[in-house]
């Protein structure tokens, strides 16, 4: 149990990570964090305040797909990731200039997107509560037989939508995000499964 709660952590503190970098690289956040900035500009509190708010919605949402119970507790890992996200933003990298040369806010942009997606990847199997959006994702793969890029590529340019009429940080990065998170998301989980997999049989001998 401490193992997966240790990848759980991990995966939410490096996708926080990757969110906090995209967004100082000026290129284009992701999709649902313009959002957030968005309303941040707008609004005040802090982009991790508004990433809980926005993705308490998508619990609703779910729970209308899944026709099951309420997962109140998806709001477990998006409390753990908002806290990690203004923590980079806010104090780690509050100081560090990622847009002084175009070379240096594409390489941030880049960095910042495999590290949203490889720790969205790895915490996912650690089969501990997903984020909203996150468990959103996976019940209309699940209900449609859809792949999970498929599925993100749709939930991303919503975001983007609605983000750009905010008037957040949409841009060309956006749309990356929007057209490869869910790629670097399935690979990583694929092999995040397969690691598990071989790890449990390890154990149960």
């Amino acid at each position: 149990m401490s193992k997966r709660i240790g990848i759980y952590l991990g995966g939410l503190a490096l996708t926080a990570l990757g969110i906090a970098i995209i967004i100082l690289s000026l290129i284009g956040a992701g999709p649902w964090d313009t959002v957030a900035v968005g309303l941040n500009m707008h609004a005040g509190l802090t982009i991790g305040t508004w990433s809980i708010i926005t993705q308490v919605i998508f619990t609703v949402i779910t729970w209308i797909i899944e026709k099951t119970r309420l997962r109140i507790e998806s709001v477990i890992p998006i409390l753990i990731r908002s806290v990690f996200l203004d923590i980079w933003f806010y104090f780690v990298l509050r100081n560090v200039d990622f847009s002084s040369s175009w070379e240096l806010q594409w390489g941030s942009f880049v960095a910042g997107l495999i590290f949203a997606g490889v720790g969205i990847g790895i915490y996912m199997e650690a089969n501990l509560p997903k984020t909203p959006i996150d468990g959103m994702m996976v019940a209309i793969s699940n209900r449609f037989g859809w792949s999970f890029n498929i599925v993100r590529m749709g939930i991303e340019g919503t975001g983007a939508v609605i983000g750009f009429i905010l008037g957040g940080p949409v841009g060309l990065g956006t749309l990356v995000i929007a057209l490869l998170l869910g790629k670097i998301i399935q690979v990583v989980n694929n092999r995040m499964k397969r690691i598990m997999k071989v790890s449990n049989t390890t154990v149960s001998f």
